[in-house]
């Protein structure tokens, strides 16, 4: 018996459709890549990027399902910065898993995020609250680990009742296990993505970026801002529109699908033209000659 994905048929009736921000389980998603590719395959979704939280881990594994499903994919990465007290998110897309230096950064990232998370443990030691660090890692060993995997482990030991309770009442910004995150700067994140041969944007600008603040990432050579997201209403959406034609950006957009309804919208609710894919890829590959 044939188990091979049957292959999707487009109508060209229906507009194509892309998801450039999606989260595998090689970070802080619920869904493998594979289980991630059926899903767009039911959205008949043309084009998707894997965007997960500084880690390329699933990228090779999801080139090979891209042809499998035919399905287009971008290689992409999420990068977590801060800039004076603000934490910002930069997407990179068309990247290179491979690159060197990309790997360097990634590696030296991961060792501080695991430093991060053995902190977090000890102080909810304080709070009398016991999380062996080996269950922790072999359990999520391959992700990017993180104050998400924290909290699903203090709802298995009903130490709170969801992820809410347990950021508001341990693991949140000034709360008693909180540890500051090791971040670089937008400028160096930028740098990264261009070294591995990516273009680099803001992510959800709408969350906690201000105007200024926009054009101060704008100025530093970025390459485009994500206009579409679920935390942006309307009028954002219309006003980064505006700014990409203003400064002669790229734009791009998804759902932020991290594989949980509690987590977020589900795949394909939020989506960009597949035009704007076309864009990206003219754009990208006139950098590269």
């Amino acid at each position: 018996m044939n188990h091979e994905p049957k292959r999707r048929r487009v109508s060209s009736v229906t507009p194509q459709k892309a998801d450039l921000h999606i989260h595998s389980n090689f970070s802080d998603g619920k869904l493998s890549p594979e289980e991630i590719f059926l899903l767009a395959q039911k959205f008949q979704l043309r084009a998707i990027s894997i965007t997960d939280h500084d880690n390329v881990a699933a990228l090779n594994i999801s080139k090979n399902l891209a042809q499998q499903y035919d399905i287009e994919f971008i290689p992409g990465i999420e990068i977590s910065c801060r800039k004076d007290r603000t934490e910002i998110h930069i997407l990179g897309y068309f990247i290179d898993p491979d690159n060197v230096q990309l790997n360097s950064y990634l590696k030296y990232f991961q060792n501080e995020r695991m430093n991060r998370a053995r902190q977090i443990l000890h102080r909810l030691r304080q709070c009398n609250i016991i999380i062996d660090w080996e269950e922790l890692k072999s359990r999520y060993g391959e992700r990017s680990i993180g104050r998400p995997h924290i909290a699903e482990i203090l709802i298995e030991k009903n130490c709170v009742k969801n992820h809410n309770e347990a950021f508001e009442k341990y693991l949140g910004d000034d709360c008693p296990c909180y540890i500051p995150k090791y971040k670089i700067t937008p400028s160096e994140a930028i740098t990264i993505i261009k070294e591995a041969n990516g273009i680099s944007f803001i992510a959800h600008p709408g969350v906690d970026i201000e105007l200024q603040g926009l054009r101060d990432l704008i100025a530093l050579g970025i390459d485009g801002i994500e206009t579409v997201h679920p935390r942006h209403s309307i009028a954002q959406i219309e006003r980064y529109k505006q700014l990409v034609k203003q400064y002669d950006l790229q734009e791009s957009g998804g759902s932020d699908y991290h594989g949980d309804k509690k987590l977020g919208p589900a795949m394909g609710s939020f989506t960009i033209p597949y035009e704007i894919v076309i864009r990206l890829t003219a754009y990208h590959s006139k950098l590269q000659q």
